[in-house]
């Protein structure tokens, strides 16, 4: 039997020692309960690192390296020019915490790049979807695995995608579902094959950790995996997950209200995928699964930033969109066929965030590979996590703040250009020479 625990932990780590291959190695030192499927660093003292991290206990074995596993990369080539945005969810960001609400940003930035990789809850709002083309719509984990240098990605439109629907108590919410994917095939022509119905429930229940970021318990994971097992033995690389995520009416509503809460279902929801990605060799997004009819919403007026969650009862028209543009995953040396294209942390130009949000993965990797990271000041957070908090050297490293997505986007601009950025802003920094 699979079960999925998430638990916090401590670790002795001083300032000086901050980096994913020292932070790594203290943890694999621990005595874990499974496989790391998701970890947040959510507390930094002066030599205390606490983290609050799901792990999954099973007999399959991962399709992938380790979360605790980087392989530093010769960062050698600029093209294709790619850049990675990242908008961590279940932390209230205000550009992006919301109903796909950072798609104008998330273009923004891809105006700059060949490719911009960005995870699902930038630019999933329920039935809407806007991203452009060169947008890579890419789950937390294998943005994580990209970046530790563990697998590479090839762009690539999907010729079919799978779909996982949890057996609902109600028929009317099954074929609610099924109303929505046959009109992508019957308007967008995609193909959805297989549809897949679970056996059983698959429980998941939306949680705030002590830290007040999302999280969730799940339960019925076994039900999961078995029609994640068909899934693999299909032709589909890319699946859409639709399980309920049982949320208290008070908090769903105080949410809908525009209180200073984070979205409650991004917490669970990125628990479920990252363990699918971990597990299976595919992409994966998820949209949840109603329970109740009053759980639509309809004739509420809310922040417009959730408006395309109450105008929809299936949530699953826009994940499918972006997964027709998700990356095909693949091992880091695996050999490219005749006009493939693959990404790697080698090409990798910059990674963008919240100035507050960097007490991730994809933070603490890109400066181990030399990846410069630039950090947006007005997409603020709950999460408060700043290189200052984690008492981190800055100086030398490639660290950028900018105010705003647009001026992240000049950034890019000048990184893809070869225009040092150090010189279009004032006082300018002195050469210091090496005297021998």
């Amino acid at each position: 039997m699979s079960q999925i625990y998430t638990k916090d932990f401590e670790i002795e780590c001083p300032p000086q020692e901050r980096t994913w291959y020292k932070i790594s190695q203290r943890i694999s030192e621990l005595p874990l309960p499974g496989v790391p499927i998701r970890l947040i660093l959510t507390a930094a003292q002066e030599n205390t690192l606490t983290f609050e991290c799901s792990f999954i206990d099973t007999d399959k074995p991962p399709v992938w390296s380790s979360l605790l596993d980087i392989n530093i990369r010769d960062r050698n080539s600029t093209k294709p020019f790619v850049a990675v945005s990242i908008i961590p969810t279940g932390v209230r960001a205000e550009i992006g915490g919301f109903a796909g609400d950072a798609t104008p940003s998330t273009n923004l930035l891809a105006s700059a790049c060949d490719y911009l990789v960005t995870n699902p809850n930038a630019v999933t709002a329920s039935d809407i979807y806007f991203a452009k083309d060169n947008v890579l719509y890419l789950e937390g984990n294998l943005i994580c695995q990209l970046l530790l240098g563990n697998i590479g990605v090839i762009p690539e439109k999907r010729k079919n995608i799978a779909a996982i629907i949890e057996k609902p108590k109600d028929e009317r919410f099954l074929n609610n579902v099924l109303n929505a994917l046959n009109g992508l095939r019957a308007v967008g022509g995609i193909n959805v094959d297989p549809v897949i119905v679970t056996g059983g429930a698959v429980e998941t229940k939306c949680t705030y950790s002590q830290y007040g970021n999302a999280s969730g318990e799940l339960s019925g994971i076994d039900e999961l995996m078995k029609a994640l097992d068909v899934v693999e033995n299909s032709s589909a690389r890319a699946v859409a997950l639709m399980t309920t995520l049982e949320v208290e009416d008070k908090v769903r509503q105080a949410y809908y209200r525009g209180e200073s809460i984070p979205n409650p279902w991004g917490g669970a929801e990125a628990i479920m995928t990252h363990m699918t990605t971990n597990f299976y060799p595919f992409t994966a997004a998820h949209a949840p699964l109603l329970l109740e009819w009053e759980h639509t919403g309809f004739g509420k007026l809310v922040d417009p930033r959730d408006g395309a969650e109450l105008i929809s009862s299936a949530y699953v028209c826009s994940p499918l969109n972006g997964l027709m543009n998700s990356p095909r995953p693949v091992k880091f040396d695996t050999p490219l066929a005749t006009g493939e294209t693959r990404i790697s942390v080698e090409n990798i130009s910059a990674v963008v965030m919240p100035e507050t949000t960097v007490g991730n993965i994809p933070f603490f990797a890109s400066l181990d590979q030399g990846v410069p990271v630039i950090l947006v000041k007005d997409n603020t957070t709950r999460y408060d996590i700043t290189p200052e908090k984690l008492q981190i050297e800055t100086q030398g490293r490639k660290i950028y703040r900018v105010n705003s997505y647009m001026e992240a986007s000049g950034l890019l601009l000048a990184l893809r250009n070869g225009i040092m950025p150090e010189s279009t802003t004032r006082p300018m920094p002195q050469i210091e020479p090496i005297f021998l």
